[in-house]
Parts: structure tokens; C-alpha cells; sequence
């Protein structure tokens, strides 16, 4: 969901005879986007809407963050994109504290007010008025702060920190390291104390009821459940992480050229087996070892799963990235134009998403509900539908890019 476009200085030649020329000043030229990076977001996008709009969904959907299915991998998948993305702008001095800013408010800003449209929603089914003084707001007083959106503004956050600190292949690699570790640490922790790892005794259940403890008040599910979105964002910034490491690794392979895609193609292999073999130290500390299977809000912030993810995207990157991108400026080799039409749709992806994801929320909160209505004709209807809306976001995805129109929020 992030813009991986970028600027960078191009010196004209010097012109003249000895002592007759003139330098000429350098130019900014708008170097092309990264088709190989816009088609695996464009992927995601068109795998999530398919999701969100199928009412019968024919997988088990996540019960905690019912606003994405398959949420477990969905969302790191685009948190490790996101970290691709950072990191080529930083290599070209492109990104700032300013726009990380206005990316993650943005983020939060339309998770909110998804969150805001739900509530009111699902306040005006159950009849409440709107009525400041007996502290009714039609809803929104119950508010829950939670989502996809949400959580990938508070990971955009944390990776410009990450930013801050780190920007070559080694300084990213240690910061995937330091949040293995920190993330590894707390679940242990959350285990050690409870004997046990899932969504009803996690960091942030442990947190909120410390908190109320402390308070001498009962814990409210709805704080617990922000709470867990805000840890969940902060898990996300791994695969973020990964991401940036992922690309200054292809970046310091220098692949400009045909003839060094060995390079390329050895520096991701190397990236992958560094998230791997984190992510299976992560898997057999007492984190996760002779424990149940992790539920779902959980697994979406421990490092053993979203490690898995980015060593599967360093993978897919590794092999995809050489043979549709001759260099990480945007070129492209003969298979492009194959991946141009998921490149289109990864343009609009923040439109795509929070369009779809809004109008599902929306349905789903309403009394009675049109989402349970349609789910019982059955799966196929609701995989044909889910199919209708991804083709229609690829056609206007398409459209737009022929037509030269921005449609990105």
C-alpha cells in the first residue's frame, strides 16, 4: 500500500573541448515503478477483495479479525511489500519522516472511520438513539478499534522508526534479529505467566487486565482488543523489516544487469535462509513448543508465523524479481507485460481494500444482515460473487492505468 516510485539524479554528460565546455546541472529524472513489487501487492489486493466480498466464505475465516480472512498470512505478506517499497525509497533518498507520517495517519484515519461506520451501523439495528447526555452516541460509544488497516498503520510507524536506524543489508538484518527477539521474548513471557498462548491470555490480555487490576475495575474487552490491534501493528513490522532487508540485499547485488541476475538471485536465497532460520529458532523456544495450534488474533504478531511468510516472499521475490524486472529501476524484461495487469490493481490497493473492506463491515454490522442473507444460497454464489468483485477492481485497475488516472486515496 505503499507508493514505490522514487527520484534520482541523472548527470548530463560534460559537453565541449578541453576548457570550452560547459557543465551542464543535474537533472531529477521520475524513474518508473517497480512493476515486479506493484504485481505481488496487486495479487494480495485482488486475493483480499475476493475474500472480503465472498459472504460464505470456503475457508475458516479468523473469528477475532473478521475483516480479513486468512488474515494470518495476508497481512504480513503486505506488511513485508510495505518494507520492500520503504526500503527503495530510503536507498534513493526519497522517503522522509514527513511522508511516513502522512501514510500511517492516513491508514489510521480509514481504519477509524470504518470502525466509526460499523458502530453506527450496527446502533442504528439495535435502536440506539443518539443522546450525548444519557452518554449514547448510536453507537459509536462502543466503538471497536480494531482492523487490518489499523494495524498496518501502526506497522508503517514502527518501520520509519526502523528507518531511522537502519539503512543497509546489515542494519536491517539486525533489526529482523532485535524483533525476533523482542517478540519472541514477550510471548514467552505471556506463556510463562498464564501456561498457556491465545487470545484470551496474550501480552495485551495480560496488559489491560494488569491495568484494571491496578485500577481496582474489570478489564474491558473493547481496550483489550485495541490493545491487540496496537501489538499486532508493532508484529507487523517484522515482515516489514524483512522486506527492507529483502531489497538492500538485491540492491547491494547491484542487479542492473542480465548477466548479474546469479547475484541477485543469491543474495535473496541468502535473505530467505536468514528469516528462516529465525523464524524456526522463534518456533522452538517455549513460545510456541508443546503448545496448541495459536488463534488467530495471536498468530497474526508471533515471529515463528510471520517469518515463515517473509522467507516464502524472499523466495517467490527471488525468483520473480530477475525475471520481470532486468533492474530494480524499473525495467522490465520480456515477462513484464504478464505481471503489468497485477502491477495496475497494486497501484490502487489502499482504494481496492478500504472500499471493499468498508462495504463488507458495513453489510456485516447491519440488522438484518444481507452478508448472512446471501451466505446461505450457499458456496457458489458467494465464490462467484467474490470473484465479480476482484475482476471489476482488475478492469477499473486496468482502466486507470491506460487511461493515466490516479484513483490512489
Amino acid at each position: 500500500m505503499a507508493d514505490t516510485s522514487a527520484t534520482t539524479k541523472v548527470l548530463a554528460p560534460v559537453g565541449g573541448g578541453r576548457g570550452g565546455g560547459r557543465r551542464r546541472p543535474a537533472r531529477r529524472g521520475r524513474i518508473d515503478r517497480v512493476v515486479s513489487l506493484d504485481a505481488a501487492r496487486g495479487m494480495l489486493v485482488l486475493a483480499t477483495a475476493f475474500w472480503l466480498a465472498a459472504p460464505r466464505r470456503p475457508f475458516p475465516a479468523s473469528e477475532a479479525w473478521g475483516s480479513v480472512g486468512l488474515d494470518a498470512v495476508v497481512l504480513p505478506a503486505f506488511a513485508f511489500v510495505m518494507g520492500c517499497a520503504h526500503a527503495m525509497a530510503q536507498h534513493r533518498d526519497w522517503t522522509s519522516g514527513g511522508r511516513v507520517v502522512r501514510r500511517t495517519l492516513v491508514l489510521l484515519l480509514l481504519g477509524m472511520l470504518i470502525a466509526a461506520v460499523a458502530a453506527l451501523v450496527a446502533g442504528a439495528g439495535a435502536g440506539i438513539a443518539f443522546d450525548p447526555e444519557a452518554g449514547t452516541l448510536g453507537g459509536l460509544e462502543r466503538i471497536r478499534v480494531t482492523g487490518p488497516l489499523v494495524q498496518l498503520g501502526v506497522a508503517t510507524a514502527a518501520l520509519g522508526f526502523l528507518g531511522l536506524l537502519a539503512r543497509s543489508w546489515a542494519g536491517w538484518a539486525f533489526a529482523v534479529a532485535v524483533a525476533t527477539l523482542l517478540g519472541a521474548g514477550a510471548l514467552w513471557l505471556a506463556t510463562a505467566l498464564c501456561g498457556e498462548l491465545s487470545d484470551r491470555c496474550s501480552p495485551a490480555t495480560l496488559v489491560v487486565t494488569g491495568v484494571a487490576d491496578a485500577a481496582g475495575t474489570t478489564a474491558d474487552p473493547l481496550v483489550t482488543a485495541g490493545l491487540a490491534t496496537v501489538l499486532g501493528g508493532l508484529g507487523l513490522a517484522l515482515p516489514a523489516a524483512a522486506g527492507a532487508a529483502l531489497v538492500h540485499a538485491l540492491l547491494r547485488a547491484r542487479s542492473v544487469t542480465a548477466h548479474q541476475r546469479g547475484r541477485v538471485i543469491g543474495y535473496g536465497l541468502l535473505a530467505a535462509l536468514l528469516f528462516s532460520i529465525l523464524g524456526i529458532l522463534a518456533y522452538f523456544t517455549p513460545t510456541v513448543w508443546g503448545q496448541q495450534p495459536l488463534q488467530p488474533s495471536t498468530a497474526l504478531w508471533t515471529p515463528p508465523l510471520t517469518l515463515a511468510v517473509a522467507a516464502l516472499a524472499a523466495l517467490l521475490a527471488t525468483a520473480m524479481h530477475p525475471a520481470i524486472d532486468t533492474d530494480l529501476r524499473g525495467g522490465t524484461s520480456a515477462l513484464g507485460p504478464f505481471a503489468r495487469p497485477f502491477a495496475a490493481v497494486g497501484r490502487i490497493s489502499l482504494l481496492a481494500v478500504g472500499v471493499t473492506l468498508a462495504l463488507r463491515t458495513a453489510l456485516d454490522a447491519a440488522t438484518p444482515s444481507p452478508v448472512a442473507w446471501f451466505a446461505r444460497l450457499g458456496d457458489i454464489p458467494s465464490i462467484v460473487l467474490g470473484l465479480a468483485v476482484a475482476a471489476a477492481w482488475l478492469l477499473l485497475a486496468l482502466w486507470a492505468d491506460r487511461s493515466g488516472r490516479r484513483l490512489r486515496p
